[in-house]
């Protein structure tokens, strides 16, 4: 097999214009992401499906632009002094990319042999994230304050804390997500560190960037060795997404971030209907409705 073949397919034909385009949007995608806190690749990998994109492409190459987008982020990070749980992030990394080798596999196997039942599985597990952006939007601008002071007496296993070992093997399922849906993790990841790890917001969100570092470049080793990645679209959606996501930072303190994921929300479970009904079908649907009314 070529090494064309292996790293996989281009898409844009050299259509720099329609290159240019998909930076555009992964520009705005970047801006969003980063102001409401969450992964691009929630927002972007149901667009590429949606617009024609085979998942298995999809998931691929947005899995490519993660990886430039969480050693970004995770730079940015990392000159805040003891922002990142290294330790911490280190040991779930172990496990989150354990779990995205397997959803890469999984999502290889079905995009190639059940499309149909994979857009389902992929909208199934994504509409409930999109339903908790509209109920329960969360505010970004949250104070640097640990939850509760962690017990120094906790239990030591291997030099590893009990609340530590705990967020490791729960981050399989982060990572699974990851390699299965063409996300970030976060999504998954964040919860976990907050609940069970005891960290503040703040510190988070900065780890899970480090830990998706390695979740990503996981699962994005998967597909580029099934060929399942457009790499010319992924080069131009990492230009576009890492000068977004600078700016949105920027912009948190000037828009009602609550009001923005709602509405994002509500396109997103439109887009992952779409998916899992399929474009035809939907539109199929929407004209019985018409007819019947």
């Amino acid at each position: 097999m070529a090494v064309g073949q292996i790293i996989g397919d281009s898409i844009l034909e050299g259509n720099i214009v329609v290159g240019l385009l998909f930076s555009f949007f992964s520009f705005v995608v970047g801006i969003a992401s980063s102001a409401l806190g969450i992964g691009g690749g929630f927002i972007t990998t149901p667009s590429l499906i949606l617009i024609g994109i085979e998942p298995g492409y999809a998931i691929g190459t947005v899995l490519i632009m993660i990886i430039f987008t969480s050693l970004s982020a995770t730079l940015a990070y990392s000159r805040k002094k003891d922002l990142i749980e290294y330790k911490t992030g280190i040991l779930t990394a172990l496990f989150t990319v354990f779990g995205a080798i397997a959803g890469s596999l999984i999502s290889t196997e079905l995009a190639d042999k059940a499309p149909d039942v994979f857009r389902l599985v992929f909208a199934i597990f994504l509409i409930p994230v999109a339903i908790k952006m509209i109920v329960f939007p969360k505010e970004k601008k949250q104070k640097n304050i640990e939850i509760e002071e962690i017990e120094q007496n906790e239990k030591m296993i291997f030099g590893f804390e009990q609340r530590e070992i705990l967020c490791a093997v729960l981050g399989l399922v982060a990572g699974m997500a990851s390699g299965l849906l063409g996300i970030g993790g976060g999504v998954v990841m964040v919860p976990i560190l907050v609940h069970i790890g005891k960290l503040s917001m703040h510190k988070a969100v900065a780890t899970s960037m480090f830990i998706m570092i390695f979740t990503s470049i996981a699962g994005a080793s998967i597909k580029i060795t099934s060929g399942q990645v457009h790499p010319d679209l992924a080069i131009f959606l990492i230009l576009g997404i890492i000068l977004g996501a600078q700016i949105g930072p920027r912009l948190v303190k000037r828009i009602n971030t609550k009001q923005l994921q709602q509405i994002f929300g509500f396109i997103m479970i439109i887009a992952l209907i779409t998916i899992a009904l399929g474009r035809d079908q939907l539109v199929e649907m929407i004209q019985s409705i018409s007819d019947f009314i």
